[in-house]
């Protein structure tokens, strides 16, 4: 399968965005940040890049069949427990527990599974960034007052979406609502036949995109101890 350049490029972009975000929040956490912290511009860009890497993501699964999809997911899913243990082990108050790695693995093992029993239209793209939408306050408690949902967030059942009270995370994406999200990408990357979409050609953001996953493993190895040495 011939490489899709554009959906490359908006990785590219992506991680580059993702890179510059930690690195202000590396910094914020050292000297506060006055645009940084709290403020609705930050909070919106970092929705907006998570949202892409779930929606690139989803996007990708469309052209791969299912079983490579859930090989994917569990590979990625092994990642994101190591970060979990690294960040346990070397930066304990910058601990991740079920962090962007563990949601996008999560979400490509289920698709996988959706995958080999139906091919989801591309009109579900509407409904499934509705539902996204209409649930992803969950992992805010915003269900409590329900006696069902109450003993899941008790229970603290963080990877479904119903953390308790004591859940602690710097990075924190549970399969609600961020499957919904994963889902938009897949139904949207089912629109018409995969083989007719324009590729584009290659440049340096597809080439940056292509490398998104080592540039996500070392990026923060390198940047935190850097801001550390020279703020700290």
């Amino acid at each position: 399968m011939k490489r899709n350049y554009y959906l490359d490029s908006f990785r590219g972009f992506t991680i580059i965005s993702m890179v510059l975000f930690h690195l202000a929040y590396n910094i914020n956490y050292y000297r506060p940040i006055g645009w940084y912290d709290g403020t609705t511009f930050n909070r919106i860009r970092q929705l907006s890049i998570a949202i892409s890497f779930f929606l690139i993501s989803g996007f990708t699964s469309s052209l791969l069949p299912y079983d490579k999809n859930i090989k994917r997911g569990i590979k990625t899913s092994m990642l994101g427990f190591a970060i979990t243990l690294s960040t346990y082990i070397f930066a304990k108050d910058q601990l991740i527990v079920w962090g962007v790695l563990n949601g996008l693995g999560l979400s490509m093992i289920v698709s996988g599974l959706i995958q080999r029993f139906w091919k989801i239209p591309p009109y579900f793209a509407i409904i499934f960034i509705l539902i996204f939408i209409g649930t992803y306050n969950v992992p805010r408690a915003s269900l409590t007052g329900f006696k069902l949902f109450d003993d899941l967030y008790e229970n603290n059942i963080f990877i479904l979406g119903f953390p308790s009270s004591s859940f602690t995370s710097t990075d924190y994406f549970p399969l609600i609502p961020w499957i919904f999200a994963y889902l938009t990408g897949l139904s949207a990357g089912n629109y018409r036949n995969n083989k007719n979409l324009v590729k584009g050609n290659d440049n340096i953001l597809a080439k940056i995109g292509r490398l998104s996953m080592p540039i996500y493993l070392a990026h923060q190895i390198i940047l935190y101890p850097l801001v550390s040495f020279f703020l700290s």
